[in-house]
């Protein structure tokens, strides 16, 4: 009998926006799994401090993705302390024992994967599930591939059509006052204003 697979999708979220979105059905799609986690970090390791509180983190993920089939937004990483993946990835081996662990990640992740903390044990253990989010960048995505894979790495690159938005972008955009219909899940941009995140 099959492992059962398991995908997660680790993220800031920060907000989570319909290029996530895209690029998460498109996983689905491809890998069948059993179980999908999304999961917001606590601190990102690439980032120095994360403006949004993690409760806001979790709810808008929740609005935005809930209704994708068997997904769940997972508050594993929410301690606090700078979420490095393998961590994640062991906390995941123990509480989810057998199955067959699937990691998704955008095109700049994987260019840079060769850097990420003790990044050999993770490629020992999951699937990379992997997007390109720019056609400028499919080369060295490419590129990127090719060498972990002589390296061990499972990957399986997606073939989607991305949304050109970035959650840099929302937030400055929301600071001035600008509009961010079709960019973000409704119920999302009705929790940004409820809760007034990013305003100045």
């Amino acid at each position: 009998m099959a492992s059962e697979k398991l995908l997660f999708y680790g993220g800031s979220f920060d907000p989570p926006h319909m290029g996530h979105r895209r690029l998460l059905e498109a996983a689905i799609a491809e890998i069948r799994p059993d179980i999908t986690l999304v999961i917001p970090t606590g601190l990102s390791p690439f980032k120095d401090r994360c403006s949004t509180p993690f409760r806001d983190r979790v709810r808008m993920a929740r609005l935005a993705f809930s209704d994708l089939g068997n997904v769940r937004v997972s508050t594993l990483e929410g301690k606090g302390w700078r979420s490095y993946t393998f961590k994640t990835v062991r906390k995941l081996l123990k509480k989810y024992p057998g199955r067959e662990l699937y990691m998704l990640i955008g095109s700049d992740m994987l260019t840079s994967f060769g850097h990420w903390r003790l990044y050999r044990r993770i490629m020992a253990r999951v699937t990379l599930v992997a997007g390109c989010r720019d056609d400028d960048e499919v080369r060295a995505f490419e590129q990127s591939a090719e060498k972990l894979r002589k390296e061990g790495a499972r990957i399986i690159l997606l073939s989607f059509s991305p949304v050109e938005v970035s959650s840099t972008g929302i937030r400055e955009t929301v600071q001035n006052g600008g509009n961010v219909e079709g960019y973000l899940p409704q119920d999302v941009i009705t929790h940004i204003r409820k809760r007034g995140l990013y305003s100045r």
